[in-house]
């Protein structure tokens, strides 16, 4: 069914899927020179974390430099807000464009909660698979309750064709985390911080 006769979509869906069909349109070319000129961009995703409570954006206290040097070499938003005040469903609307209790994610993910993300949702990564780019996902997914289940989508499921995720937060600590499983596989014991872990 095409977004416009889906009385269910937002004009935000319709925003990210004529996005994702410029993307498409314009990353299309099968030559390598157009393949080369395909940009490369990385959404990082912080929860709870507020626009003021970053240095660029003028914090008078907070020191965060290297967000910062991120930001001035990097896009900028300025006049941009979540799709929702908690984790589970900003998640959602990110993924999707979707307004999030619209999609059926109304809070905060608990684990074993039926509540996930429906693998009929068309996310921002499936389309940016279908255009040509490879997708990935690393750390915290928590947009389904019942992770690494076959009884609920996962990461792969909703176009990232290669993830390390956990569906909260690492496990048993922040430190020497237990809890990641990576394309479906858990990865078992690992040393360091998760935050580490993440990015490398």
């Amino acid at each position: 069914m095409s977004p416009i006769s889906n009385p269910q979509c937002s004009w935000h869906y319709l925003l990210l899927t004529a996005a994702a069909w410029l993307v498409a349109t314009a990353v299309a070319a099968p030559s390598q020179a157009a393949a080369a000129e395909r940009p490369n961009f990385l959404v990082i995703l912080c929860d709870d974390l507020g626009y003021g409570d970053l240095g660029c954006y003028g914090h008078p206290a907070i020191k965060t430099p290297n967000l910062d040097k991120l930001a001035s070499e990097g896009m900028r938003f300025t006049e941009c807000y979540s799709s929702a005040p908690v984790c589970s469903s900003s998640r959602a609307g990110l993924m999707t464009g979707r307004t999030p209790s619209r999609i059926g994610i109304y809070d905060w993910i608990s684990a074993g909660h039926p509540m996930h993300l429906a693998k009929e949702e068309l996310s921002l990564a499936t389309l940016l698979k279908k255009s040509g780019y490879a997708t990935c996902h690393v750390g915290k997914w928590h947009l389904n309750g019942k992770f690494n289940s076959p009884e609920q989508p996962q990461p792969g499921d909703h176009g990232f064709e290669h993830w390390m995720s956990t569906q909260n937060n690492a496990a048993p600590s922040h430190e020497n985390p237990t809890n990641f499983v990576r394309n479906g596989t858990p990865v078992g014991p690992q040393e360091g911080y998760s935050c580490e872990l993440v990015a490398k």
